[in-house]
């Protein structure tokens, strides 16, 4: 308690997300340790010169954005795939106004070349063409159709396709509701007599008949879901540092259909970072020695791992 511990210098590992940023960054907080010591050894190694140690600091303050991405769309215990497209947005801003600071040379080559790099990823750009991150980031009550107000077309494809799948509920749980009230009473009392049933004569006969006729079709389950949609529109966007679960969880008698579309879309990963954690340690479960472990113990010993 109370004790510090040396830092050490940290080694860049390629296939680690940020671990060449860990790397700068903590070289550059050993910057007087590193300088003192290289001046003490008498065949020390070739050392930084001003310029680079201001590159290296430069960079830093460039890479810590993606980190930061990095880390949020890597969660386990919130929603991330609503994250994606506002990320990728915001990175390219930062970018964009990283390219107008006064940097050395040398980090503006960098910027420049993450900025092209963006631009020639195929994947970084079709995030926003991606169905299912646009539908989790408009029921994400922190961004609802802001990401997508820069382009008129895609946020109205988008609000029909939101429509679309909400009418789609309220046609199944109207199909279900009318299934169940017209199901057919079976009596549990044995026939007296084998004489036909006479026809009753009802006066309400008329105008059942029509009000039957009259029930909403698919078509017009469009209606309340575009009222449904736009009401929630309307609501004031929610902090980002709130939990959109428990907003849905709050308003989900105000939007029983759409909450049922959130619940579905929600869920989805930003990555698949957690998935090849729950890997990792399957293989750790599964070794040699441990081989014989059948299967419905290692899902059971997983499970236990994975949500302790």
């Amino acid at each position: 308690m109370g004790v510090n511990v040396p830092l050490k210098v940290l080694q860049d590992v390629a296939t680690r997300w940020n671990a060449t940023f860990y790397m700068l960054e903590r070289f550059v907080q050993l910057e007087t340790s590193t300088r003192g010591t290289m001046g003490l050894l008498d065949n020390a190694p070739p050392c930084l010169n001003s310029d680079e140690w201001i590159a290296i600091k430069e960079f830093c303050i460039i890479l810590r954005p993606f980190e930061e991405a990095t880390r949020a769309v890597s969660g386990e215990q919130y929603i991330t795939a609503s994250l994606v497209i506002v990320i990728a947005q915001g990175l390219k801003n930062v970018c964009e106004q990283m390219k107008n600071e006064n940097y050395s040379i040398r980090t503006l080559g960098l910027i420049n070349n993450i900025l092209n790099d963006m631009k020639d990823r195929q994947n970084w750009g079709n995030i926003e063409n991606s169905k299912t991150l646009r539908r989790c980031t408009f029921l994400d009550p922190r961004f609802k159709n802001l990401p997508f107000t820069h382009n008129e077309n895609m946020l109205n494809s988008l609000k029909n396709d939101i429509v679309e799948l909400t009418a789609k509920i309220i046609s199944t749980y109207r199909s279900e509701s009318t299934s169940v009230e017209h199901e057919p009473q079976i009596s549990n009392q044995p026939s007296e007599t084998l004489t036909p049933e006479v026809k009753k004569l009802s006066i309400w006969e008329s105008i059942d008949k029509c009000v039957s006729q009259m029930q909403p079709s698919i078509e017009t389950s469009t209606s309340p879901a575009i009222v449904e949609v736009q009401r929630y529109l309307e609501e004031p966007v929610l902090k980002r540092n709130s939990n959109p679960l428990e907003w849905w969880q709050e308003h989900k008698y105000n939007y029983p259909f759409l909450n049922v579309l959130a619940r579905r879309m929600l869920c989805c990963l930003g990555s698949s970072v957690p998935c090849e954690r729950v890997f990792s340690k399957a293989g750790l479960l599964i070794s040699d020695r441990r081989s014989c472990l059948n299967t419905k113990k290692a899902e059971m010993l997983l499970f236990l791992n994975q949500n302790a």
